[in-house]
């Protein structure tokens, strides 16, 4: 789990044709346009050669057709605009990638991570971004920050899974919250209310445990689960 102790030499011919070669073949194997390269938490690696490292694998990217994205440190780098910032830690960075008139995913750590945990006693997760129970999940828009609305690409809630060991466990640390995060990045925000998202959420109860999602049974929703579920099963 430890980051940033390591680096390529960023100057040597041999590690660019190694990364084409991967490259090469992880594009053959995928229909999509896109190519994430990463670039983040490159703690040991000097300012210029982060800068030629980044700029020399956008182009091995581009020459097998595909478009870059990488997280938003890649916005120091000399790009051009069809790259895509990822954002997960620096606001700066991501008005770095606004100014070079790139387009950004909006992916905030404190906010969308899907492996932070709910609070204090959530046994799986991390919190080095901030505890994220369901309401802070839910009660932020991508546009606050500052980013204008045309240079969003979209938004992601990611899931690392340094803490857990299977699907069920993924299950938790995903459900309820991706459900938020679906509708806030489908929904304009003037139609987004917490209190009115609140009973919806509750309602989906029945729903995730007809198909055996090991959700998070948060103390903030009064899920609407014992009576009619149990009615629901005996009828069917």
């Amino acid at each position: 789990m430890q980051v940033g102790f390591s680096t390529f030499d960023t100057r040597k011919d041999t590690v660019y044709a190694f990364i084409d070669d991967v490259v090469r073949e992880i594009s053959e194997m995928t229909p999509g346009s896109y190519f994430h390269m990463g670039g983040d938490e490159s703690h040991v690696t000097k300012k210029n050669d982060y800068i030629h490292f980044v700029n020399n694998v956008e182009k091995i990217v581009q020459k097998h057709g595909k478009r870059m994205i990488g997280w938003d440190e890649i916005a120091n780098a000399d790009i051009d605009s069809n790259a895509i910032a990822q954002w997960w830690a620096s606001e700066e960075n991501a008005k770095k990638a606004v100014a070079k008139n790139m387009k950004v995913i909006v992916s905030p750590a404190k906010k969308s991570y899907l492996d932070m945990q709910y609070d204090s006693l959530t046994k799986l997760g991390l919190h080095w971004a901030g505890y994220i129970p369901v309401d802070t999940a839910y009660q932020w828009t991508p546009e606050e920050y500052g980013i204008p609305k045309a240079n969003i690409l979209g938004t992601e809630a990611p899931l690392w899974s340094e803490t857990i060991t299977n699907l069920s466990e993924l299950e938790y640390l995903a459900f309820p919250r991706i459900i938020g995060y679906s509708e806030l990045a489908w929904t304009q925000p003037e139609h987004r209310d917490w209190e009115e998202y609140k009973g919806r959420l509750a309602d989906q109860a029945p729903f995730l445990e007809r198909n055996n999602v090991n959700y998070y049974p948060s103390e903030l929703i009064d899920w609407k689960k014992s009576k009619f579920t149990y009615e629901t099963i005996e009828k069917d």
